[in-house]
C-alpha cells in the first residue's frame, strides 16, 4: 500500500511538471515570503511618522500564511479539474484503487507542502513569536484550507474556466479573516463561520495574551473540527457530481 501511495505522489509531481501555470503556481509561495521580507519593512520606515506598523504585524502574518495554502488549493483544483476531463477518476473504478484513497493521497501531497512551506513563511517573516510547536499546530490547521478549496472548487467547477472564476471568488477567503483583528472582540466571533478566522484569532491570541476567551490551541481545536465539517460536506457534493 505504501508503494502505491509512494507512486502516486509521484504522478502529482510529473502533472505540475508538465504544465507552467502549476510550475509558477508551486514557486509562487516562495516568491511571497520574498516580497514580505522586503516590503514590510520598507513600509514600517515609510509610515513611522504616522502609524507604527508593527501593531499590525500579527495581521500581516496572517494574510502571508493563508495566501500560502490558498496557491496550493489552487494547484490541486486545477490538477483535479484536469483529471476530470481526461477522465482519469472514471478510470480509477476499474481498478482495486478506490476514489477516497486516491483523493486522499492527494490530499496528503499538497496538505505537507503547504504546512512546510508556511512554517518557512512564518520563520522568515518573523512577525510574531511564536514556537515551532504553535507553528506547525497553527499551519497545519491553515493547510486544511488547501483540500477544502479544492473540493470546493471542483464541487462546483467543470473546466479550467469555471475554476478560474471560483478562484478569483475564494480569494476573499484571505481578506475576511483580516477583519477580525479589527472587531470589537464581543463581536468578532460572529466571523466564525470563515475557515480563516480560527487560525488567524489562534496568532492574535499568542501576540496578545489578553484577547479572548480561549488559549491559542482552543481556536485552533475549533478550526480543526470545522474544516473537517466543511471538507465532509463538500466531498460529499463532489461525489454526486461525479457519479
Amino acid at each position: 500500500m505504501m508503494h502505491k501511495d509512494i507512486k502516486l505522489i509521484v504522478y502529482q509531481i510529473k502533472r505540475i511538471g508538465k504544465d507552467n501555470l502549476m510550475l509558477l503556481l508551486l514557486v509562487y509561495p516562495a516568491l511571497l515570503a520574498a516580497v514580505g521580507k522586503l516590503s514590510i519593512p520598507f513600509f514600517r520606515d515609510a509610515f513611522i511618522e504616522d502609524f507604527d506598523l508593527m501593531n499590525h504585524y500579527p495581521a500581516i502574518l496572517v494574510f502571508f500564511i493563508i495566501a500560502n495554502p490558498y496557491i496550493y488549493g489552487a494547484l490541486a483544483a486545477f490538477t483535479l479539474l484536469d483529471e476530470r476531463e481526461e477522465n482519469v477518476l472514471l478510470a480509477i473504478r476499474v481498478t482495486p484503487l478506490t476514489l477516497s484513497h486516491y483523493l486522499g493521497t492527494k490530499v496528503f501531497f499538497f496538505s505537507i507542502v503547504s504546512i512546510l512551506s508556511g512554517m518557512f513563511i512564518t520563520w522568515f517573516l518573523d512577525l510574531v513569536t511564536i514556537s515551532f510547536v504553535e507553528s506547525f499546530v497553527i499551519n497545519t490547521l491553515i493547510a486544511m484550507s488547501a483540500p477544502f478549496s479544492m473540493i470546493l472548487i471542483n464541487s462546483f467547477a467543470n473546466n479550467r474556466v469555471e475554476g478560474f472564476a471560483l478562484v478569483k471568488g475564494t480569494s476573499l477567503m484571505i481578506i475576511l479573516p483580516l477583519t477580525a483583528f479589527y472587531v470589537p472582540e464581543k463581536w468578532n466571533l460572529l466571523l466564525g463561520c470563515i475557515p480563516g478566522y480560527w487560525p488567524a484569532m489562534s496568532i492574535n491570541k499568542l501576540a496578545n495574551p489578553s484577547f479572548g476567551f480561549m488559549p491559542y490551541w482552543g481556536y485552533s481545536l475549533a478550526g480543526f473540527l470545522y474544516i473537517l465539517i466543511l471538507i465532509a460536506l463538500c466531498f460529499r457534493r463532489f461525489k454526486r457530481r461525479i457519479s
